[in-house]
């Protein structure tokens, strides 16, 4: 059995009460909602623009050698 690790979305409140979901890898505003709870559905189905991350040089493709 092998376990997945989710990995940690922070979460910044803005001027209006809302909420923001940030990627820790790619810095990109996930969601943004009302209630910190409607966040997580967004954080689940994130993938990070590959393409952002290779120009900035912090990609490695996983089959690389």
């Amino acid at each position: 059995m092998s376990l997945t690790r989710i990995p940690f979305y922070p979460h910044r409140q803005n001027r209006d009460g809302s909420f923001d979901s940030i990627c820790p890898r790619c810095f990109a505003i996930v969601a943004s909602a009302t209630k910190v709870t409607e966040l997580h559905t967004s954080e689940k189905q994130h993938t990070c623009d590959e393409a952002f991350l290779a120009e900035r040089g912090v990609f490695s493709h996983p089959f690389a050698a």
